[in-house]
């Protein structure tokens, strides 16, 4: 079809926006006109010499991709581009041409984003550059066509690190989160912007470097973060890629699906949802504001507008802000604990261990299960509460559940075998429950407070 001259003439124009649009359109064209024998040229004429013709023949053409089962989202591209054509060729199509449930996603309407021990296991399945590439897509929240253009030609490159560096063939990384640049010619909007990569996906991509300096590449401010396989760079290549290491988008996917399949059947842009959902959840939790997440997904926004004003250099204190509000997002993002998260988990296990004595449990005991469950691959509060649970014989009146929303519930005291009953409470609750009699045992961490009040007091 390109040799047609006004048919290259409205692909060029097309893939100036975007080259990936106008390869589908394009291909979606040729396939119209098959089905319908006709030309692209053909189809023009017939426009322009009855419109009406022109018209029906494309309504015709959405009732059979309907009675097909086609998707209404394939079916409104395939309109979108034969309509773009028609237009760029001088012929206007008035009539509405409506398509059935137009907003319908049945292919991917059951889909779902990765748990993180989903995600986990992910990164266990796939090689070091899988490893690499899922993490920058799930944990910094790029695109795929970011780290490899459709054509291959360009992609995320080393000095869009700008605070990574390399030393003596290792990779160090002078800030944690670091930064990841989008050049303009990787945004979907061709419009710069930033954002910022967490400690696990650093740790993945310093083993991906540090390997590949191993087996003697050199690498510079031009080389690819994500290369194609040693030889692979003059295989399957055209004449405009050809010696290229950048990978292009599809095989960038297509090593995604790889560590995915069999077991999952996810499409691969669900990593870059995992990253919209948790920093969704870290927004209304109140860890950043929802401009700071809306930059960092490479949408337009409130940020995005300043930066293209100021050239794209923000203030360095509100770079600093940013930075901090996406450090608080990481326990949402990494699928290991954050030292925050395990700083938590280690107070509430002290936490329950404390109240377990104040219950008469017998020191020795204490002692026993605090050593048992730090010795653990992965010390939780709820591990404290199963070997409290199992010991409970020690003391009748000690109780122990666990609340629907999994967290935790601190024990409680069978108010009939005790003097006092006790209740764990915050801190705005603390000054009803002192005037209503109640005493401060302990405080405990995160702003609680452990409080006891006779069982004889009423109220």
């Amino acid at each position: 079809m390109l040799r047609d001259p006004d048919v290259k003439r409205w692909f060029d124009n097309l893939a100036r926006g975007s080259p990936v649009s106008a390869e589908v359109a394009l291909r979606r064209l040729s396939l119209f006109c098959e089905q319908n024998d006709v030309t692209a040229r053909q189809l023009v004429e017939l426009g322009k010499g009855e419109r009406k013709t022109v018209e029906d023949l494309l309504q015709d053409h959405v009732t059979r991709m309907e009675e097909q089962g086609k998707a209404p989202g394939y079916i409104s591209g395939v309109v979108k581009a034969v309509k773009s054509w028609l237009d760029h060729s001088g012929v206007e199509i008035k009539r509405r041409i409506k398509i059935s449930n137009s907003s319908a996603t049945p292919t991917i309407e059951d889909e779902r984003v990765p748990e993180k021990d989903e995600l986990r296991t992910l990164y266990m399945y796939g090689g070091e550059r899988a490893k690499v590439i899922m993490a920058l897509v799930s944990n910094a929240g790029l695109r795929l066509e970011t780290l490899g253009n459709e054509s291959g030609t360009d992609g995320l490159k080393m000095g869009d690190l700008p605070e990574m560096e390399i030393k003596d063939g290792r990779v160090e990384f002078n800030r944690i989160p670091t930064m990841v640049i989008v050049r303009p010619t990787l945004s979907k909007t061709r419009r710069k912007y930033f954002t910022f990569l967490t400690k696990e996906g650093c740790e993945y991509l310093k083993a991906y470097l540090e390997k590949r300096m191993a087996e003697g590449e050199n690498l510079t401010h031009e080389t690819p973060v994500i290369v194609a396989a040693p030889g692979y760079e003059q295989m399957g290549k055209s004449g405009r890629n050809k010696g290229s290491r950048f990978i292009c988008t599809r095989n960038v996917s297509r090593e995604i699906r790889e560590a995915m399949r069999p077991r999952f059947k996810w499409r691969p842009y669900v990593l870059r949802a995992y990253f919209d959902t948790q920093m969704l959840l870290a927004e209304s939790h109140g860890k950043l504001p929802h401009p700071y997440s809306v930059f960092f997904m490479g949408h337009k926004g409130d940020i995005e507008a300043r930066y293209t004003t100021n050239k794209g250099r923000l203030p360095d204190n509100l770079i600093e802000d940013m930075r901090r509000s996406f450090e608080k997002c990481e326990e949402y993002l990494s699928t290991t604990p954050t030292k925050a998260v395990v700083d938590l988990e280690k107070a509430k296990i002290e936490s329950l261990l404390a109240f377990a004595k104040l219950q008469k449990f017998p020191d020795e005991k204490v002692n026993s299960i605090r050593e048992a469950v730090m010795k653990s691959e992965n010390p939780t509060a709820d591990k404290v509460i199963e070997m409290l649970s199992a010991n409970a014989d020690l003391s009748a009146s000690f109780t122990i559940q666990k609340s629907t929303d999994e967290k935790p519930k601190m024990p409680q005291l069978n108010n009939n075998s005790k003097p006092y009953q006790s209740k764990i409470i915050g801190e705005k609750e603390l000054v009803p429950y002192i005037e209503d009699g109640w005493e401060i045992v302990r405080e405990l961490s995160n702003g609680r407070f452990l409080v006891k009040k006779p069982n004889h007091m009423e109220g």
